[in-house]
């Protein structure tokens, strides 16, 4: 397919995905193959790398029902060049109020031969997968839900902070002792990324 598109992953993406390789570690002399015993020097990449290869497809599809877990793959001229996962989370609220979620950005990489490059649509890859979270995320939500989305980055994954902060992500205050909080609203993201909201009901009924 020609241009820059995504699209939901399953298993017919399974052997695109054994092949996607995103950790910068595993390019250098250091780790020559998949099968080297010796530990990666970039751990945090290549514990993602193994995710989007081994895992990803299994655990979407077990999370799917519970947590709605969606796999995103990016795709430009019919290359892998993106991956991402998202889930979500119920959180209480008063009746009263709209329902409040929290989407959380399981993972997600730039093919190794695409970071800091840009596609041929002229945008970064890390900038169209992140535009493709969030219309994604707003298909699954009535725009009245207060959404908000959050991400733990490595403190050594400088790349990815530096990216969540370009694309309108706030560091927050981290509850796991190893890893930093990104946040934000979807609405925030939509602006950043020209995402209309979705429609509500009310929206969608014709007027007499």
């Amino acid at each position: 397919m020609e241009g820059v598109n995504w699209s939901l992953g399953d298993k017919s993406d399974r052997i695109k995905l054994q092949g996607f390789a995103c950790c910068p570690g595993c390019r250098t002399e250091t780790v020559r193959h998949p099968q080297d015993p010796r530990q990666c020097v970039t751990e945090w990449a290549h514990e993602v790398q193994t995710y989007f290869r081994q895992r990803a497809i299994a655990q979407t599809n077990s999370r799917k029902r519970s947590h709605d877990q969606r796999l995103l793959l990016l795709h430009d001229a019919g290359e892998l060049v993106g991956a991402a996962v998202h889930a979500s989370t119920l959180h209480s609220s008063p009746p009263e109020r709209p329902a409040r979620f929290e989407r959380r950005l399981e993972f997600y990489a730039i093919s190794f031969s695409r970071q800091g490059q840009a596609l041929s649509n002229g945008e970064y890859a890390s900038q169209a997968l992140l535009r493709a979270v969030v219309s994604d995320i707003t298909t699954r939500h009535d725009p009245r839900d207060e959404v908000i989305l959050t991400a733990y980055i490595d403190p050594e994954n400088l790349a990815s902070q530096h990216c969540l902060a370009r694309n309108g992500w706030r560091q927050g205050k981290s509850s796991a002792p190893d890893l930093l909080l990104y946040t934000a609203s979807l609405k925030t993201l939509q602006e950043v990324h020209h995402v209309p909201p979705a429609a509500t009901p009310a929206d969608t009924e014709e007027t007499p």
